[in-house]
Protein backbone atom coordinates (compact mmCIF):
# COMPACT_ATOMS: atom_id res chain seq x y z
CA UNK A 1 0.00 0.00 0.00
CA UNK A 2 0.95 3.39 -1.06
CA UNK A 3 1.43 5.76 1.89
CA UNK A 4 -0.67 8.29 2.35
CA UNK A 5 0.53 12.27 0.95
CA UNK A 6 2.30 13.82 3.62
CA UNK A 7 3.04 10.61 5.32
CA UNK A 8 6.38 9.06 5.77
CA UNK A 9 7.67 5.61 7.17
CA UNK A 10 10.45 6.61 9.51
CA UNK A 11 13.24 3.74 10.17
CA UNK A 12 13.80 2.19 12.95
CA UNK A 13 16.61 3.24 15.17
CA UNK A 14 19.40 1.03 16.12
CA UNK A 15 20.49 1.06 19.89
CA UNK A 16 23.47 -1.09 20.84
CA UNK A 17 24.43 -1.97 24.71
CA UNK A 18 27.87 -3.27 25.62
CA UNK A 19 27.62 -5.64 28.18
CA UNK A 20 29.94 -7.51 30.55
CA UNK A 21 27.30 -8.60 32.68
CA UNK A 22 27.90 -6.09 35.33
CA UNK A 23 25.86 -3.83 37.49
CA UNK A 24 26.59 -1.17 35.29
CA UNK A 25 25.76 -3.08 32.18
CA UNK A 26 22.83 -4.04 33.58
CA UNK A 27 21.34 -0.26 33.85
CA UNK A 28 22.53 0.53 30.68
CA UNK A 29 19.91 -2.47 29.39
CA UNK A 30 17.25 -0.70 31.99
CA UNK A 31 17.85 2.51 30.28
CA UNK A 32 18.01 1.45 26.54
CA UNK A 33 14.79 -0.83 27.00
CA UNK A 34 12.88 2.20 28.43
CA UNK A 35 13.93 4.67 25.55
CA UNK A 36 13.43 2.15 22.97
CA UNK A 37 9.67 1.75 24.45
CA UNK A 38 7.71 4.55 22.60
CA UNK A 39 9.48 3.98 19.28
CA UNK A 40 10.64 1.26 16.86
CA UNK A 41 14.10 1.00 18.03
CA UNK A 42 15.85 -1.92 17.92
CA UNK A 43 18.41 -2.94 20.92
CA UNK A 44 21.40 -5.46 20.56
CA UNK A 45 23.44 -6.43 23.72
CA UNK A 46 26.71 -7.17 22.61
CA UNK A 47 29.60 -8.96 24.03
CA UNK A 48 33.03 -9.32 23.02
CA UNK A 49 35.40 -12.63 23.79
CA UNK A 50 39.05 -11.23 24.10
CA UNK A 51 40.81 -13.95 22.35
CA UNK A 52 44.38 -14.03 24.45
CA UNK A 53 43.46 -16.50 26.11
CA UNK A 54 43.28 -19.15 23.66
CA UNK A 55 45.73 -17.36 20.87
CA UNK A 56 48.76 -19.05 21.67
CA UNK A 57 49.55 -22.86 22.05
CA UNK A 58 49.22 -26.03 19.67
CA UNK A 59 46.51 -25.59 17.09
CA UNK A 60 44.00 -28.19 18.43
CA UNK A 61 44.26 -26.83 22.34
CA UNK A 62 43.72 -22.72 21.07
CA UNK A 63 40.29 -24.37 19.44
CA UNK A 64 39.12 -25.99 22.59
CA UNK A 65 40.00 -22.96 24.48
CA UNK A 66 37.87 -21.11 21.74
CA UNK A 67 35.02 -23.32 21.61
CA UNK A 68 35.05 -23.55 25.69
CA UNK A 69 35.32 -19.87 25.91
CA UNK A 70 32.13 -19.12 23.09
CA UNK A 71 29.91 -21.41 24.93
CA UNK A 72 30.48 -19.71 28.51
CA UNK A 73 30.32 -16.30 26.40
CA UNK A 74 26.85 -17.28 25.45
CA UNK A 75 25.59 -18.79 28.20
CA UNK A 76 26.38 -16.02 30.59
CA UNK A 77 24.92 -13.64 27.99
CA UNK A 78 21.56 -16.10 28.12
CA UNK A 79 21.74 -16.23 31.99
CA UNK A 80 22.40 -12.25 32.19
CA UNK A 81 18.96 -11.68 29.74
CA UNK A 82 16.78 -14.51 31.63
CA UNK A 83 17.42 -12.93 35.06
CA UNK A 84 16.87 -9.26 34.44
CA UNK A 85 13.91 -9.83 31.87
CA UNK A 86 15.60 -8.73 29.50
CA UNK A 87 13.41 -10.00 26.15
CA UNK A 88 13.00 -7.25 23.89
CA UNK A 89 16.57 -7.06 22.44
CA UNK A 90 18.78 -9.45 20.65
CA UNK A 91 22.10 -11.13 22.01
CA UNK A 92 25.42 -10.79 19.61
CA UNK A 93 28.91 -12.40 20.85
CA UNK A 94 31.71 -11.16 18.94
CA UNK A 95 35.37 -11.87 18.98
CA UNK A 96 38.73 -9.71 19.96
CA UNK A 97 39.46 -6.39 22.41
CA UNK A 98 36.25 -5.47 23.98
CA UNK A 99 37.18 -1.42 23.29
CA UNK A 100 38.26 -2.05 19.48
CA UNK A 101 36.07 -4.67 18.65
CA UNK A 102 32.72 -3.37 19.74
CA UNK A 103 33.91 0.43 18.27
CA UNK A 104 34.19 -1.77 14.81
CA UNK A 105 30.50 -3.59 15.17
CA UNK A 106 28.92 -0.54 16.06
CA UNK A 107 30.62 0.72 12.72
CA UNK A 108 29.45 -2.25 10.77
CA UNK A 109 25.94 -2.85 11.87
CA UNK A 110 25.48 1.42 11.55
CA UNK A 111 24.34 1.91 14.87
CA UNK A 112 22.71 4.89 15.53
CA UNK A 113 22.54 5.13 19.40
CA UNK A 114 25.40 3.01 21.36
CA UNK A 115 24.48 3.43 25.03
CA UNK A 116 26.86 2.06 28.00
CA UNK A 117 27.38 1.90 31.45
CA UNK A 118 30.43 2.57 33.42
CA UNK A 119 32.02 1.83 37.22
CA UNK A 120 33.60 5.41 36.43
CA UNK A 121 37.28 4.67 37.48
CA UNK A 122 39.48 7.24 38.86
CA UNK A 123 42.86 8.08 39.38
CA UNK A 124 45.62 5.03 39.99
CA UNK A 125 43.09 2.31 39.30
CA UNK A 126 42.30 3.90 35.77
CA UNK A 127 45.77 4.70 34.91
CA UNK A 128 46.39 1.04 35.37
CA UNK A 129 43.49 -0.59 33.67
CA UNK A 130 42.18 2.27 31.44
CA UNK A 131 38.45 2.59 30.72
CA UNK A 132 36.67 0.54 27.88
CA UNK A 133 33.45 3.11 27.73
CA UNK A 134 36.31 5.65 26.79
CA UNK A 135 37.80 3.66 24.38
CA UNK A 136 34.30 2.88 22.75
CA UNK A 137 32.85 6.46 22.57
CA UNK A 138 36.48 7.97 21.15
CA UNK A 139 36.08 5.14 18.23
CA UNK A 140 32.54 4.74 17.56
CA UNK A 141 30.54 7.01 14.69
CA UNK A 142 27.22 7.14 16.53
CA UNK A 143 26.04 8.97 19.38
CA UNK A 144 26.93 7.50 22.77
CA UNK A 145 25.14 7.71 25.46
CA UNK A 146 27.14 7.18 28.86
CA UNK A 147 26.18 6.15 32.15
CA UNK A 148 27.99 6.84 34.93
CA UNK A 149 28.42 6.02 38.74
CA UNK A 150 26.48 8.70 40.39
CA UNK A 151 23.34 8.25 38.05
CA UNK A 152 19.93 8.61 40.14
CA UNK A 153 17.35 6.76 38.44
CA UNK A 154 15.34 8.36 35.88
CA UNK A 155 12.65 8.07 32.77
CA UNK A 156 14.47 7.58 29.64
CA UNK A 157 13.89 10.53 27.86
CA UNK A 158 15.84 13.26 26.45
CA UNK A 159 13.81 16.17 26.59
CA UNK A 160 15.63 18.72 28.39
CA UNK A 161 19.85 18.65 27.15
CA UNK A 162 22.88 20.83 28.50
CA UNK A 163 25.26 21.29 26.19
CA UNK A 164 28.69 21.73 28.01
CA UNK A 165 31.34 23.38 24.81
CA UNK A 166 34.32 25.29 25.11
CA UNK A 167 33.60 26.54 21.89
CA UNK A 168 36.86 24.56 20.57
CA UNK A 169 36.22 23.56 16.71
CA UNK A 170 35.64 20.14 18.01
CA UNK A 171 32.97 20.94 19.97
CA UNK A 172 31.27 23.23 17.95
CA UNK A 173 31.43 20.56 14.88
CA UNK A 174 28.78 18.65 16.63
CA UNK A 175 26.08 21.21 17.15
CA UNK A 176 24.47 19.54 13.81
CA UNK A 177 24.30 16.38 14.93
CA UNK A 178 22.70 18.13 18.01
CA UNK A 179 20.16 20.16 15.84
CA UNK A 180 18.95 16.28 14.71
CA UNK A 181 18.44 15.31 18.06
CA UNK A 182 17.10 17.69 19.22
CA UNK A 183 14.12 17.22 16.05
CA UNK A 184 13.63 13.99 16.71
CA UNK A 185 12.88 13.94 20.31
CA UNK A 186 11.68 17.77 20.17
CA UNK A 187 14.10 18.53 23.13
CA UNK A 188 15.22 21.76 24.55
CA UNK A 189 18.69 22.71 24.88
CA UNK A 190 21.14 25.34 28.01
CA UNK A 191 24.47 25.56 26.81
CA UNK A 192 27.27 26.09 29.76
CA UNK A 193 31.02 26.97 29.10
CA UNK A 194 33.29 26.88 32.03
CA UNK A 195 35.98 29.39 32.05
CA UNK A 196 39.11 29.54 34.40
CA UNK A 197 38.52 31.67 37.46
CA UNK A 198 42.17 33.65 36.62
CA UNK A 199 40.44 35.51 35.05
CA UNK A 200 38.95 38.43 37.36
CA UNK A 201 38.55 41.76 34.58
CA UNK A 202 35.19 41.89 34.31
CA UNK A 203 35.49 43.27 30.96
CA UNK A 204 37.43 40.23 30.08
CA UNK A 205 34.63 38.37 31.32
CA UNK A 206 32.11 40.02 29.26
CA UNK A 207 33.82 39.87 26.52
CA UNK A 208 34.05 35.71 27.00
CA UNK A 209 29.88 35.66 27.52
CA UNK A 210 29.50 37.79 24.44
CA UNK A 211 32.19 35.65 22.49
CA UNK A 212 30.24 32.18 23.40
CA UNK A 213 26.91 33.39 22.81
CA UNK A 214 27.83 34.61 19.03
CA UNK A 215 29.73 31.22 18.42
CA UNK A 216 26.77 29.12 19.30
CA UNK A 217 24.15 31.40 17.60
CA UNK A 218 26.37 31.41 14.43
CA UNK A 219 27.67 27.72 14.11
CA UNK A 220 23.65 26.74 15.31
CA UNK A 221 21.46 25.58 12.65
CA UNK A 222 18.12 27.90 12.75
CA UNK A 223 16.27 24.56 14.26
CA UNK A 224 18.65 24.16 16.76
CA UNK A 225 18.92 28.01 17.70
CA UNK A 226 14.91 27.76 18.55
CA UNK A 227 15.45 25.16 21.01
CA UNK A 228 17.86 26.79 22.87
CA UNK A 229 16.37 28.18 26.03
CA UNK A 230 19.65 29.52 27.61
CA UNK A 231 23.52 30.42 27.20
CA UNK A 232 25.52 30.80 30.58
CA UNK A 233 29.57 31.22 31.44
CA UNK A 234 30.46 30.40 34.82
CA UNK A 235 33.65 30.93 35.83
CA UNK A 236 35.13 27.65 37.97
CA UNK A 237 36.59 24.12 37.71
CA UNK A 238 34.69 22.58 34.57
CA UNK A 239 33.35 19.15 35.98
CA UNK A 240 31.99 21.33 39.07
CA UNK A 241 30.36 23.89 36.56
CA UNK A 242 29.30 21.45 34.22
CA UNK A 243 27.86 19.00 36.72
CA UNK A 244 25.92 21.68 39.02
CA UNK A 245 24.28 23.63 36.12
CA UNK A 246 23.35 19.93 35.06
CA UNK A 247 21.64 19.20 38.17
CA UNK A 248 20.27 22.79 38.52
CA UNK A 249 18.92 22.79 35.09
CA UNK A 250 16.92 19.22 35.76
CA UNK A 251 19.01 17.72 32.60
CA UNK A 252 18.26 14.25 31.07
CA UNK A 253 21.48 14.24 29.67
CA UNK A 254 24.59 16.41 29.59
CA UNK A 255 25.91 16.57 25.58
CA UNK A 256 29.72 16.77 24.95
CA UNK A 257 31.51 17.06 21.90
CA UNK A 258 34.84 15.21 22.20
CA UNK A 259 37.75 14.42 20.22
CA UNK A 260 38.70 11.57 18.70
CA UNK A 261 42.13 10.01 19.68
CA UNK A 262 43.29 9.23 16.87
CA UNK A 263 46.32 6.93 16.87
CA UNK A 264 46.54 7.77 20.60
CA UNK A 265 42.66 6.18 21.55
CA UNK A 266 44.23 4.04 24.16
CA UNK A 267 46.60 6.22 25.60
CA UNK A 268 43.55 9.14 26.15
CA UNK A 269 41.75 6.29 27.91
CA UNK A 270 44.32 6.40 30.16
CA UNK A 271 44.58 9.77 31.69
CA UNK A 272 43.09 10.82 34.71
CA UNK A 273 42.21 14.11 34.14
CA UNK A 274 40.36 13.75 31.10
CA UNK A 275 37.31 16.22 31.32
CA UNK A 276 35.10 14.37 29.61
CA UNK A 277 35.81 11.42 31.77
CA UNK A 278 35.35 13.27 34.90
CA UNK A 279 31.73 14.92 34.17
CA UNK A 280 30.83 10.83 33.15
CA UNK A 281 32.23 10.16 36.93
CA UNK A 282 30.58 12.63 38.64
CA UNK A 283 27.15 13.89 36.70
CA UNK A 284 23.53 12.73 37.97
CA UNK A 285 22.46 12.41 34.85
CA UNK A 286 23.51 10.53 31.22
CA UNK A 287 26.58 11.61 29.31
CA UNK A 288 25.73 11.85 25.67
CA UNK A 289 29.39 12.14 23.46
CA UNK A 290 29.65 12.98 19.77
CA UNK A 291 32.95 13.02 18.08
CA UNK A 292 33.74 16.48 16.84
Amino acid sequence: MTPAKGTHRRSSRKIAVPTDFSPAATAAMVYALGLAKNDRSKVTAVHAIDPFDYRFGPNDLRQIKRDAAWTQAQESMSTWLNAHKFSNCAPVVIEGEAGPAIAQFIDDEAIDLTILGTSGRRRVARLLLGSVAEEIFRQANCLVLVLGPKMRARQQQLRRLVFATDVEPHSLAVLSSLSKLVQKFDSTVSVIRAVHTDIKSRTERARIRMETTSKIKATATPNLRKKIKTIRVSFGPPVEVITKFARASKADAIVMGIRSGGELDRASTHIPWAIAHRVIADATCPVLTIRG
